[in-house]
């Protein structure tokens, strides 16, 4: 029952059984259709085009999913006509191929909708290839291809009215969701007894990113800014940003809390069972939460507000077992850890409130219309493609990769006459990703999955089934594919070749060569994307990563400024801290993707991946650091301030090291250091950070504690600002004269990725 729970959740937050419930209804719908009147060859254009643009993936609006679903239709017609006339001339359509591949390749990194209407596009011109003719014919086949996007189109819309989710609604809730697995993470963390100071990047970290990445991805539909100016129409949405915000100060006191709590975590009492139920229930609160948004149902909340009493009761049980530890230390932990678990509830609350102000005083049928609405209100732009055509970008360099190579398929597939050739050329397409990495783990799935439903399918079918048996196969593979397209491909690539095989069964009696044929193709198919990804202007991650952890260094550095100012007696806002708060988190994420990547690719072109995840690891650290002392100068502003006058010039100097050794240690990156003259200044500035004692907070009275705890946060802190410039020091004391060659040829100059 656990697992279908589970299952059941999940679909909350991403809808994958409904979307593949949509996609076989458009693609069955019109086979029946063609069974019963005879028309199968149509029937079959209109499936295989509904199925294909409903495999789109577009997380906006149901108004622009229309919009761009209508568009995607349009261009599919349109490749269409020119596959079809190009079909006789072999130099013709492998041109035609290269350009719209080139144009692909741009499409395909538009958002989350590029790959597939991309694939669905590239795809319809292959396959009118196959059926070559003139202007009549393409007009006919066009026409069949416009009827097809007409029946995705019909779908989408009755999707509407049975799922009304606005997708900023899910965003948020998905921000919730994260929250809930950092916290999980966090309780696993401490039933293992590991902490992160002995690992570079623990899985606690990656979650960690993982929830700014979401806070990121649902800061892109709407912003503060932009539901203040419609607070009054749309008063759910204005709301729903106050959620989001209540999971970023939740959020916030966590990462304090680990800060904490690693400082005393070697405490000999250290209550750590208590505090992983704590986590575990804080973790039940956060998802239930997550789930009240997205569902509006009653009893969700009423469960929500069950946790939380539950969480409250562990912190009480694990705060009264540091109590009884009669030592220095755990009392500071006390007065530490206090302020920020009542913070931690009190944000918990005020989310309550929220829920209950929604769904208390309304109907279910008042709460569907509210969805309805506020579906199509959200503030949404059209997506333009872009095109930055120079040789440095990342995306210029992968259209040129995919157009090259799919005209290379295209071209064997005319010139030798390849049965069903088409499939080589389509699976280069689906498989070349524009990493390396990527491409290789794309291609190693498709091929074990086309291996498994060239058996299936084989055996199925060499059995002659009755039709209506052949279409109920179809379904179910149409439905499982779509179903596991984005979590498991390989699964996925197994459904698609046995719902192929089953579809030319439904046309003619099949053999055994055309799965052979499927399996050919597929194999050739992969082998030229691998060589393409390999060969035809790579983009390797040891180029990229240089510069983005230097935007990582930069922005923490800005942080800390920001934070040594407010320390100095400056008055500073908590709002004031959150540009370059969410711009230090950003530039870490990018940074972490960038080594994740860098990860997949051949170990020839891994150049100092274990120093860059080491340095990576500092700078996760530093930003939590910065963001523990801005939550308690949020809270203690004028206390700290006003205690802290005595060591302020000490402080002010530390500070202002600590920004500058920050800054030095961006010139010892490989990407800089073949342009600078290194000086002994840094290292001069070492030898005495590790000398360090602030006079003044050393011993402050029990009215002061928390000031022992900015004390301790203030070496920690340089702990990892050392931590950063030694290890850019290392990086620039090993030979890399081959890759600051390569670095200066890719970063002289800004390029667009």
């Amino acid at each position: 029952m656990k697992p279908f729970r589970q299952l059941v959740l999940n679909e909350y937050f991403e809808p994958a059984a409904g979307r593949a419930i949509r996609v076989t209804l458009a693609f069955v719908l019109p086979l029946i259709w063609g069974l019963w009147t005879g028309n199968l060859g149509p029937a079959v254009w209109i499936s295989l085009t509904a199925q294909l643009l409903s495999n789109i993936i577009i997380p906006g609006s149901y108004p622009l999913k229309m919009l761009i679903l209508s568009g995607a239709a349009l261009a599919c017609a349109v490749c269409a006509v020119l596959g079809t006339l190009a079909g006789h001339h072999p130099w013709i359509a492998t041109l035609l191929m290269m350009v719209l591949a080139f144009l692909g390749g741009f499409v395909r990194q538009t958002g989350n909708f590029g790959p597939g209407i991309t694939v669905a596009v590239l795809l319809l011109y292959l396959l009118s290839l196959d059926h070559p003719g003139n202007w009549k014919t393409a007009i006919q086949l066009s026409t069949w291809v416009c009827m097809g996007g007409m029946v995705c189109i019909v779908f989408t819309a009755l999707a509407w009215a049975f799922v009304p989710f606005s997708p900023f609604r899910r965003s948020v809730a998905l921000v919730w969701k994260a929250l809930a697995d950092w916290l999980h993470a966090f309780y696993l963390q401490q039933s293992q007894q590991s902490t992160s100071i002995a690992n570079p990047l623990t899985a606690l970290d990656e979650q960690e990113l993982s929830f700014r990445q979401a806070m990121n991805d649902s800061m892109e539909w709407l912003s503060r800014k932009q539901a203040l100016a419609r607070a009054r129409l749309y008063r759910q949405v204005y709301q729903l940003v106050e959620l989001r915000r209540i999971a970023s100060q939740i959020a916030n006191g966590l990462s304090a809390l680990r800060t904490t709590i690693e400082q005393y975590h070697h405490l000999q009492a250290f209550p750590g069972e208590s505090l992983g139920y704590l986590l575990d229930n804080l973790s039940r609160t956060a998802e239930r939460l997550a789930l009240s948004i997205v569902s509006h149902r009653r009893e969700n909340v009423y469960f929500t507000r069950l946790a939380l009493e539950r969480s409250r009761h562990s912190a009480n049980v694990w705060i009264e077992q540091l109590k009884a530890n009669s030592g220095e230390s755990a009392q500071r932990a006390i007065e530490a850890i206090q302020p920020v678990l009542d913070d931690v509830f009190h944000q918990f609350e005020e989310a309550l409130r929220i829920l209950d102000s929604w769904i208390s005083s309304r109907t279910d049928f008042t709460i569907f219309l509210r969805q309805f609405i506020t579906s199509a209100s959200i503030p949404q732009t059209i997506p333009w493609v872009r095109f930055p055509l120079s040789f440095r970008s990342f995306i210029f360099r992968y259209a040129l990769r995919l157009s090259l190579s799919m005209g290379i398929g295209v071209a064997l597939y005319l010139s030798f006459h390849i049965p069903h050739g088409y499939w080589l050329a389509m699976t280069t397409m689906i498989v070349l990703q524009p990493e390396f990495g990527a491409t290789f783990q794309k291609a190693s799935q498709r091929v074990q999955g086309t291996i498994a439903g060239v058996i299936v399918g084989s055996v199925l079918f060499w059995l002659h089934l009755p039709i209506g048996i052949n279409l109920g196969i179809v379904a179910l593979c149409s439905f499982l594919m779509a179903y596991f397209i984005q979590r498991r491909y390989a699964i996925a690539a197994c459904f698609i070749t046995i719902m192929v095989i089953a579809l030319f069964h439904l046309l003619e009696p099949v053999t055994w060569q055309l799965g052979l044929i499927r399996l050919l193709a597929t194999l050739a198919g992969s082998a030229l994307a691998l060589l393409g990804g390999y060969a035809f202007w790579p983009f390797w991650e040891k180029y990229r990563f240089p510069s983005l952890i230097q935007q990582a260094i930069v922005a923490n550095a800005a942080y800390l400024q920001q934070i040594a100012d407010a320390l100095a007696g400056h008055h500073k806002t908590f709002q004031q801290f959150l540009p370059y708060r969410r711009k230090a988190e950003i530039s870490n994420q990018n940074a972490f993707l960038s080594l994740r990547r860098m990860q997949d690719e051949p170990e020839v072109h891994q150049v100092f991946i274990q120093n860059y995840f080491i340095l990576l690891g500092h700078q996760i650290r530093i930003t939590r650091i910065l963001n523990t002392l801005a939550q308690y100068l949020r809270h203690n502003a004028d206390t700290i301030s006003s205690s802290l006058q005595r060591a302020e010039p000490q402080i002010h100097q530390v500070m202002h090291t600590l920004h500058e050794l920050l800054m030095q240690s961006i010139l010892q990156l490989p990407l800089t250091s073949a342009h600078v003259n290194r000086t002994d200044q840094p290292t001069m500035q070492l030898d005495t950070l590790q000398h360090l004692h602030i006079t003044g907070i050393e011993k402050p009275d029990e009215v002061n504690q928390q000031l022992q705890l900015i004390h301790e946060l203030i070496h920690l802190l340089i702990r990892e600002v050392q931590g950063t410039y030694q290890t850019a020091r290392a990086l620039s004391d090993t030979t890399h004269t081959d890759l600051g060659i390569s670095l200066r040829t890719f970063y002289d100059k800004p390029s667009g990725r």
